[in-house]
C-alpha cells in the first residue's frame, strides 16, 4: 500500500465502516422484535429449536421451539428452564465456524453459529433438531418424567421429528448469524454516520459567528480529535507572505512539541501535498522520512498522523492534522469525515476574513468621508470682483483627490487664483494637495514675486515627498481692477483664453513642482479685455474617455467654451462639465475633474 494511502488494508472506503475503537454489544446494535421474528422464520422454515445469545451466552431472544420434541418439551416451565440453560452452555462452546457442539438434557444435537460483525465476536445462534435414531424408549420415558409430560406423545413428537434430516440443523443457524452480523454492521455504520453528521454540524456551530476564530478553532481541534478517537490536532493557517504554516490552535500538545520550530511549506512534504489537495497518511512520524520533526514526535508519543486540506470553494487555508499514539490506520470514510471537518474550518477562516476586511472597509469608508468632508471644506466657493465672475467645479474620483482650486485675497484688492492636479489618486494624493495648498498659501502671503512664490512651493514638495510623488499647478494674480492677469504656469493643462474668435493658452512658466529643486521659474502678464473668458482645467476634463477610448481633449473643450460663451460663468462652468459626462458617458470615471471659469465684465 502506498504510505499516503489513509484506507486500512482490504477495506472498501466507501463502504466498509471503521472498528469501533471499544467493544459494543449486541444488544446496543439490533432491535431485538426484529431478531425474534427473523429466529422465528428461521425455526418455522427448517422445524427447529433456535435462540439467539448475546457474547457472554446470555439469551437475548425467547426461544424459537419449533422442533416437534422440544416443542414438548418447553410445554412447561422447568422445560422451559432447562432450555435456556442448554443454549447457554451451548453458545459457550462454539468456536469459529458452525459446528455440533453438545446433545442437550433432551437428546437434542445442538448447533452453534457465531455472530461475528465489525471485528469481534457479538454473540451465538444455538439450533437444534431432535432425532429418534439417536434417543431410546427408556431415555424418552426418562425426560417424560423429569418434565411432567406424556411418554407416549413425547415420543410421537420425536419419531416425527426425525423424519426430517438435520442438515437444515446446521445451515440454517449459519445464515441466520451472518443475518444478524449483517443487521450489527448496517445499524453501526448509520451510527457512524449520525455521529459524523453530528460532528461536522457541532463544529459549523462552534465556527459560526464572527467571535474569537483562535479560541473556537481550539475548540474545533479538540472535537475533530475526539470524533476520530486519536490523541492529539493541530490546525495552521498558510502565511501567504512568508509561506509558513502559522499555528492557530492545537489539542493535547505540550508547549514543547509546539516550540519544536516553524513550519514551511518549502521544507514540509507531507503539508505541501495537503496544501496542493492530499490526503497524506503517517504511519510512524519517528521513521517517515517526509517528517522533518521525527525526532520531536517520538519523545510527545505521536505515531501515526492524517494530514489534510482545509478548503472552502477550492481555495486551501491551511492544514488539519490529527496523531494517533498508535500505529493506526485510518478508513476512507474517517478520512472524508476529517476532510469535511477541514473544510468547515476553512469556511469559518474565509468568511471571518471576509468579516474583518469589510470592518476594515467600513472603517476606510468612514475616514474617507470624514477626509472628503475636510477637503470640502477647504475647496472656496468663487469670490466676488467687481469686475470678473467666477464659476468652480470640483469632482474627486474616490471622495477625496489630488484636484484643486483656490482663490486668495490679496493686499491691494488683488485676487490670487490657483488650479493644481496632485500626481496620483484617493487618500495619498489628498495629503499631497493639502501640503501644497498650505505652501502656497504661506508663500503667498509673503511675497509678490509669483515666480518666487512657485520656486520656493517647487523646493517644499520636493523636500517632503518621493521621486513619484509632483504636482502641475497654475497659478495667477487678477489685478485689482480686472485689467491683468500675472501668471505662471508650472507644468499644468495650459489654461484656454478665448478673445472674440480667437484662442489663447497660456503655457509660460516651468516644469512641475516638486521634481527638481533647481527649476527656474518664469512669468508671464495678460491684459485683459471686457469679455474674455479664461477656462483652467486638469487634465480630468481633457482626459475624459468616453467607451471607444477616446478622450474628450481640448479641441471639444475650446468648442464647449464658445458654444456657451455668452452665458454667466457658474452656467459655463455647469455646461462644460455636462458636455465632458455627455461625452463620458457610462463609462468609468478614472481621474478627478476640476476647472475654474473667469469672466470678464
Amino acid at each position: 500500500m502506498p504510505p499516503h494511502d489513509p484506507v486500512e488494508p482490504g477495506s472498501r472506503a466507501a463502504a466498509t465502516p471503521a472498528l469501533p475503537t471499544n467493544p459494543v454489544q449486541l444488544l446496543d446494535l439490533v432491535d431485538v422484535a426484529l431478531v425474534q421474528e427473523l429466529q422465528d422464520s428461521f425455526a418455522a422454515l427448517g422445524e427447529l429449536s433456535i435462540q439467539i445469545c448475546d457474547a457472554r451466552g446470555q439469551p437475548i431472544t425467547d426461544p424459537s421451539c419449533r422442533d416437534a420434541g422440544c416443542r414438548v418439551i418447553a410445554s412447561t416451565e422447568a422445560g422451559r428452564a432447562a432450555c435456556r440453560t442448554s443454549a447457554t452452555e451451548a453458545a459457550a462452546k462454539v468456536r469459529d465456524a458452525c459446528e455440533a457442539v453438545q446433545t442437550c438434557h433432551c437428546g437434542m444435537t445442538q448447533y452453534g453459529a457465531p455472530i461475528n460483525a465489525l471485528g469481534q465476536r457479538l454473540g451465538t445462534v444455538v439450533a437444534g433438531k431432535t432425532s429418534g435414531k439417536t434417543i431410546s424408549r427408556d431415555r424418552l420415558r426418562s425426560i417424560a418424567k423429569t418434565y411432567g409430560l406424556d411418554a407416549d406423545r413425547l415420543a410421537e413428537a420425536v419419531i416425527h421429528g426425525a423424519e426430517h434430516a438435520l442438515d437444515s440443523a446446521a445451515r440454517l443457524p449459519h445464515v441466520l448469524a451472518r443475518v444478524v452480523a449483517a443487521l450489527c454492521e448496517q445499524r453501526f455504520e448509520i451510527r457512524q454516520r449520525l455521529e459524523e453528521i453530528s460532528t461536522v454540524c457541532d463544529v459549523t456551530g462552534m465556527l459560526s459567528g464572527t467571535g474569537d476564530l483562535s479560541g473556537v478553532m481550539a475548540r474545533a481541534a479538540a472535537r475533530a480529535s475526539q470524533a476520530m478517537g486519536v490523541k492529539a490536532a493541530t490546525i495552521r493557517l498558510v502565511d501567504q507572505e512568508t509561506g509558513e504554516l502559522v499555528l492557530h490552535a492545537s489539542h493535547n500538545l505540550s508547549d514543547e512539541y509546539l516550540a519544536k520550530g516553524a513550519v514551511t511549506l518549502a521544507a514540509n512534504p507531507v503539508d505541501r501535498a495537503a496544501i496542493e489537495g492530499e490526503t497524506v497518511y503517517i504511519e510512524d512520524a519517528a521513521t517517515d522520512p517526509r517528517v522533518r520533526y521525527g525526532e520531536a514526535a517520538r519523545r510527545e508519543g505521536l505515531v501515526s498522523s492524517l494530514c489534510v486540506p482545509m478548503s472552502y470553494r477550492g481555495e486551501v487555508v491551511g492544514v488539519l492534522r490529527i496523531y494517533s499514539d498508535r500505529r493506526q490506520r485510518f478508513s476512507g470514510l474517517e478520512a472524508a469525515l476529517l476532510r469535511a471537518i477541514g473544510s468547515q474550518i476553512a469556511a469559518a477562516v474565509t468568511h471571518t476574513r471576509l468579516y474583518e476586511q469589510r470592518l476594515a472597509n467600513e472603517r476606510y469608508t468612514r475616514q474617507l468621508a470624514y477626509a472628503a468632508d475636510i477637503q470640502q471644506r477647504m475647496i472656496p466657493e468663487p469670490p466676488r470682483h467687481p469686475r470678473i465672475t467666477f464659476g468652480a467645479i470640483y469632482d474627486p474620483h474616490l471622495g477625496v483627490g489630488g484636484d484643486f482650486y483656490d482663490f486668495l485675497h490679496l493686499p491691494g484688492g488683488t485676487l490670487g487664483v490657483c488650479i493644481a492636479d496632485v500626481a496620483g489618486k484617493g487618500m495619498p494624493a489628498a495629503l499631497l494637495m493639502a501640503s501644497v495648498r498650505a505652501g502656497l498659501r504661506a508663500h503667498a502671503d509673503s511675497t509678490f514675486n509669483i515666480n518666487d512664490i512657485i520656486t520656493k512651493v517647487n523646493d517644499r514638495l520636493y523636500r517632503d515627498t518621493l521621486v513619484s510623488e509632483f504636482a502641475t499647478l497654475f497659478y495667477g494674480v487678477f489685478s485689482a481692477d480686472g485689467a491683468q492677469l500675472t501668471y505662471c504656469n508650472a507644468g499644468h493643462e495650459p489654461p484656454v483664453l478665448l478673445r472674440g474668435d480667437h484662442i489663447f493658452q497660456l503655457r509660460t512658466g516651468g516644469m512641475v513642482i516638486g521634481l527638481d529643486p533647481h527649476e527656474k521659474y518664469r512669468m508671464d502678464v495678460v491684459d485683459l479685455k471686457g469679455g474674455d473668458i479664461i477656462a483652467m482645467v486638469t487634465d480630468g476634463v481633457t482626459e475624459a474617455l468616453n467607451f471607444d477610448d477616446e478622450p474628450f481633449g481640448r479641441r471639444r473643450l475650446i468648442e464647449s467654451i464658445r458654444r456657451y460663451r455668452d452665458l454667466e460663468a457658474p452656467s459655463l462652468a455647469q455646461q462644460l462639465l455636462w458636455d465632458v459626462r455627455r461625452f463620458a458617458g457610462l463609462a468609468d470615471k478614472l481621474d478627478d475633474l476640476t476647472l475654474v471659469v473667469a469672466k470678464v465684465g
